[in-house]
């Protein structure tokens, strides 16, 4: 059951949503928060569907943007991705007035989608609540990000469910920590305070007080979840230059 890191490939997209579109429990994919809250699947159909358009979103960012670094755990004995995630490298620092385009989903079909007959945006996928979300992640980092500094920043996590507790994430943590190191340059992250202790684990310290995201007004949320709580996160090679090892 050896585990391994490599870097995504174009092809692996494709792999992922058929693997999405095949898996005996729906939703059981590398389909990365917040869609499986703003968009819930039942379905292998609406699974495939989520998958192609998400996959759709992270294919062109690895095609255009040069600070993507976008990888995976494979495990060895099935070839079957674990876990993906994907690290950012801004050597000339953070800005979001430039960045926060990537992370929004459209909110209609555009003309790249003719061929796809499925109405966009299907009646379960809340769009809205979506890209707030993402808006009060990303918009946030200003404010505690240092500007025009080099830094690493962790925007994107995920194990399949069915893989979890295998320790591919904390790989993944460990990738990007290496590329901090190597770099100098210090990483971030924004966390559910609930996942902070895993990261602390790691030695990545909080920034400040935790955000509390609120999604009311947005729309039906699944579980009744009225709020989002985040906490932001750091870890500096220069300050402590082993981590968790």
């Amino acid at each position: 059951m050896a585990l391994r890191i490599a870097p995504v490939k174009l092809a692996d997209l494709d792999t992922f949503i058929s693997e999405a579109a095949t898996a005996p429990t729906p939703g059981d994919d590398l389909v990365a928060p917040p869609n499986p809250l703003a968009w819930p699947v039942t379905t292998s159909a609406e699974a495939e569907q989520r998958a192609r358009r998400c996959f759709a979103l992270q294919r062109r960012r690895v095609l255009e943007d040069p600070t993507t670094r976008f990888m995976k755990v494979v495990d060895d004995d099935t070839g079957a991705t674990v876990a993906v995630a994907r690290w950012h490298y801004y050597p000339d620092g953070y800005a979001y007035a430039s960045e926060a385009a990537w992370e929004m989903a459209p909110l209609m079909s555009t003309n790249d989608d003719d061929d796809d007959d499925e109405a966009y945006p299907p009646p379960n996928f809340n769009v809205r609540l979506h890209n707030h979300i993402l808006t009060e992640r990303d918009s946030f980092r200003e404010s505690w990000i240092p500007l025009g500094e080099p830094c690493w920043i962790l925007m994107h996590l995920v194990t399949r469910p069915s893989q979890r507790r295998r320790g591919a994430a904390g790989m993944l943590v460990r990738w990007g920590m290496d590329r901090a190191r190597e770099t100098g340059a210090p990483a971030y992250l924004e966390a559910g305070v609930q996942g902070m202790p895993v990261y602390e684990k790691f030695g990545f310290v909080p920034v400040g007080d935790v955000r509390r995201v609120s999604l009311e007004g947005l729309g039906e949320v699944p579980g009744g979840l009225k709020e989002f709580v985040l906490v932001n996160m750091k870890w500096d090679p220069r300050v402590d230059g082993k981590g968790d090892e």
